[in-house]
């Protein structure tokens, strides 16, 4: 009773919304999503790689950048993986801490820097609002190595306003740090970092928060930290050599995703750029790409009905309203400028456009803190809309099926430990199974030094590199079988009538059969 009697109500509100963010981010993160996603198990085999042998999957020792399906994958979640693999081996739970960690950390980065520039309210409200985000939970709950670069930029944010405000030169110049780092998150973080931190520091030498020499120092220290992804981006610009030293490997791809995934290398540069425009911005709008494993429909990235919220916060923060005391409000407004930018060059979908999402809560959150502010009643009709939304968002969540998507595949990891326990026979995996091959090699923790050397490519030049074979593994169209006691063979349930059945062995699983 005492420590209730000492304890604010808005603490003990704010503990139990960080209880519930928290929560709703890391519980049963190991089965739902409840499928595999193909993108998490190449970046979780090639934490497992650089672990245990020191190189990727395509032989490259201590890579910048992953080459992964071929053209290229972010290598920092991989690296952030490594410390849990460790601990808890290889598996679904390991690969997708590091993401729910980061998105729990965050909740309170965006609470305690809301605080610093607003008031306790606006923080409070921020908290609450970012706990229960349809986008953040979903993004936080699996590993998809893009979705670590607005969270990165958010601490970035932190630490810069905490170390100018405190005059803490160690955590502002540790800011610049993590800035560096995003640039081994995402790739769109090659064209975000620059046209988002020159201005920045513009402007904060102009309003003179800092010094001019701080600011070339703040530059220099990204520039060390992301030499490696400079250095590749040149290489793999310019066609030049494949960097190889003992402590890291700067590659040369053959297909560069920073460029499959940007119009501005398009020969039809201005109209690619607005479509890419016009199709991003109504993504935002209706809070959909289509994609289900970003978004639940109904539901949308941040509730359908905060749009009005996020217009009413856009309107009052560019125009200056003298009711917002909020210090920085410029710095997320050069932010989302910034990444309306990006959008012109990027192609939409909600993974590729994700900086923008960091903006948007801070503008919506602004709105609900204006519209709601001396409004007793109507502060709690919109806190019930908000609480109903959530639970019913959080049922929608998780009763939804994943292994339907196409970049998903469950039910697999059993039927995989069953034929790699087979010895001396041929084992024939159905390519109708999405990227079969980084499944068996994640579930199977596969010797990535025997892969390197047996791996064969359909076509070894492309951004998504066919596997043929590697070991006793074969990937292929199954047309036909061979009864001759050298060759097992992995389908589809869907596909048994395709085949004649008899004279064979058959070992069924929930949506697989082995045949022998």
């Amino acid at each position: 009773m005492k420590f209730l009697e000492k304890t604010n109500k808005t603490d003990i509100l704010l503990l139990v919304i960080l209880i519930i963010g928290i929560l709703i981010r890391i519980v049963g993160i190991s089965y739902m999503p409840n499928a595999l996603n193909c993108d998490e198990a190449s970046s979780g085999y090639e934490a497992f790689s650089i672990l245990n042998y020191g190189i990727d999957r395509n032989g490259n020792v201590i890579p910048a950048f992953l080459e992964a399906w071929g053209g290229g994958q972010n290598a920092l979640l991989s690296y952030l993986m490594i410390p849990f693999i460790m601990i808890f081996g290889l598996n679904t739970l390991s690969i997708r801490l590091p993401m729910s960690i980061l998105g729990c950390i965050s909740l309170v980065i965006l609470y305690l820097m809301l605080k610093k520039i607003g008031n306790k309210k606006l923080a409070v409200i921020g908290l609450t609002f970012f706990a229960i985000c349809p986008w953040h939970i979903m993004k936080s709950r699996w590993g998809l190595e893009s979705n670590l670069f607005p969270d990165l930029i958010l601490i970035f944010v932190y630490l810069l306003i905490k170390g100018i405000e405190d005059k803490n030169k160690i955590l502002y110049y540790l800011s610049f740090i993590i800035a560096g780092l995003t640039a081994y998150a995402y790739g769109t973080s090659y064209y975000f970092l620059p046209i988002f931190l020159i201005p920045l520091l513009i402007l904060l030498v102009k309003k003179e928060k800092i010094t001019i020499k701080q600011a070339i120092i703040s530059l220099v220290i990204v520039a060390i930290v992301s030499m490696p992804i400079i250095l590749y981006v040149v290489i793999n610009t310019l066609g030049l050599e494949q960097i190889n030293l003992p402590f890291v490997t700067i590659p040369r791809l053959d297909v560069n995703r920073y460029q499959e995934i940007t119009s501005i290398f398009s020969t039809e540069f201005l109209t690619k750029s607005m479509t890419n425009f016009i199709q991003g911005m109504k993504m935002l709008i209706i809070q959909n790409d289509g994609l289900p494993w970003n978004c639940i429909g109904f539901y949308g990235i941040i509730y359908l009905f905060s749009g009005i919220f996020t217009i009413i916060g856009i309107i009052n923060c560019f125009r200056k309203n003298k009711k917002l005391d909020i210090k920085y409000n410029y710095l997320f407004n050069i932010w989302f400028i910034v990444s309306i930018i990006l959008s012109f060059i990027c192609e939409p979908n909600i993974n590729r456009l994700n900086i923008i999402m960091i903006p948007i809560i801070y503008y919506t959150v602004i709105g609900i803190y204006l519209v709601i502010d001396n409004r007793k009643k109507l502060a709690i009709g919109i806190a019930i809309l908000y609480a109903m939304s959530f639970v019913l968002f959080t049922i929608s969540y998780f009763s939804q099926d994943c292994d339907q998507y196409g970049t998903f595949e469950g039910k697999l990891e059993e039927v995989i430990d069953y034929v790699d326990a087979i010895e001396n026979k041929k084992i024939h995996i159905t390519e109708k199974i999405q990227a079969n091959y980084i499944h068996v090699l994640f579930y199977t923790e596969y010797n990535t030094k025997d892969f390197v050397e047996t791996v064969h490519y359909t076509d070894p030049h492309v951004a998504f590199k066919n596997v043929e074979s590697f070991g006793k593994y074969c990937i292929e169209d199954i047309k036909e079988l061979e009864n001759d006691g050298k060759n097992v063979y992995v389908i589809k349930k869907e596909d048994k009538d395709k085949f004649n059945l008899e004279d064979y062995d058959i070992t069924e699983f929930e949506k697989y059969i082995v045949i022998q």
